[in-house]
């Protein structure tokens, strides 16, 4: 029998923040932060496990969803893989639905639609052969458009965005794609999560799918990173993506490199081929440019250069000459990268 009023949280007792409002769970922590802290490290080693293909298999329905959420989740949460409009058993007593639910302002599907939601969200891959011999476009462009709706009907109580990013990458796998979201910063999936809850249609999510399944983009974006957290930038605070072709920026330049150069607008961070890219304005790094090369031929240029170095660099090694010889001035000229804080 349902005690009144029981909910997935512990009762108030505390005026602190980090006290209040904290999810039952199976450790028992009455703290935001130790809650927090606890449950990463349980579901990181999880998510390892889905995204090097060990997770539950499924027919990537709402019960594959349903599965690899409770997989995920079952060591913090009795309620792991139930959705919010059921009544799961907690602390020994059903918790009360949750119809209205938000974010940051933004509002989910209420509780009493998730089923039908998860219907209308995953429809455009109820048949698995639309994906089958799919490009990395033709992926990101689907898969984009569940990600975007899976985000707006929000089944669980807590845990959405890992669960939907695991489902994904495995839906990737499954059709032969890589989908790196390690490329994907906390900030940019954000800001499409509140695009896409605003207006479906909004391509943000499926931009982003494509930054992070399309190799070349993502190699791109993860050149970038690696290069701005050596400077200490904490990267997760910046929506950061690549550059579209006919897609014209202005902005300043924060990062160079032999094949891509990082761009700082009022919308973001833009990562964009280094040969589209003009000379600064006079005495300042600020550009305007419009991208116009693809990522796929910097992709090709850089395998041509790589072949290149290989054969001139044996060489240079069956050389005696090369091998005693200071560097050329061409040699030490590379550029370094322009970091800003």
């Amino acid at each position: 029998m349902a005690q009144g009023g029981h909910t997935y949280t512990y009762p108030n007792t505390s005026d602190d923040p980090d006290r209040r409002d904290v999810l039952r769970n199976r450790m028992g922590l009455r703290t935001h932060s130790e809650l927090r802290v606890e449950e990463y490290r349980r579901t990181s080693e999880r998510l390892l496990d889905i995204l090097d293909g060990a997770g539950p298999r499924g027919a990537f329905d709402a019960d594959h969803l349903k599965a690899i959420h409770k997989y995920l989740f079952d060591d913090v949460y009795e309620w792991a893989g139930r959705t919010r409009n059921e009544r799961p058993v907690v602390d020994g007593f059903p918790v009360e639905p949750i119809g209205a639910m938000s974010k940051n302002g933004n509002a989910f599907l209420h509780g009493s639609r998730i089923e039908m939601g998860l219907t209308e969200a995953l429809r455009p891959i109820a048949n698995p052969d639309v994906l089958r011999g799919s490009t990395a476009e033709q992926f990101a462009d689907v898969a984009g458009r569940v990600l975007a709706e899976l985000n707006y009907v929000h089944p669980f109580r807590e845990g959405n965005g890992r669960t939907q990013e695991a489902f994904i990458s495995e839906l990737g796998r499954q059709f032969g794609h890589d989908v790196d979201l390690s490329v994907i910063t906390k900030a940019r999936m954000i800001n499409a999560s509140i695009a896409v809850a605003a207006d479906p249609s909004h391509p943000a999510m499926r931009q982003l799918l494509a930054d992070a399944t399309i190799p070349a983009r993502a190699e791109a974006l993860r050149d970038v990173l690696t290069e701005l957290r050596a400077a200490g930038v904490e990267t997760r605070d910046y929506p950061i993506r690549t550059g579209r072709p006919s897609e014209t920026l202005s902005g300043d330049i924060l990062t160079t490199g032999p094949q891509v150069v990082s761009i700082v607008t009022p919308s973001g961070v833009f990562v964009v081929p280094a040969k589209d890219v003009p000379a600064p304005k006079p005495g300042t790094d600020t550009v305007l440019m419009t991208v116009r090369s693809t990522f796929e031929s910097l992709a090709q240029a850089k395998v041509e250069q790589q072949r290149s170095g290989y054969w001139t660099g044996l060489a240079a090694k069956a050389s005696s000459s090369a091998a005693t010889s200071p560097p050329t001035e061409t040699e030490t000229a590379r550029p370094r990268p322009k970091l800003k804080p």
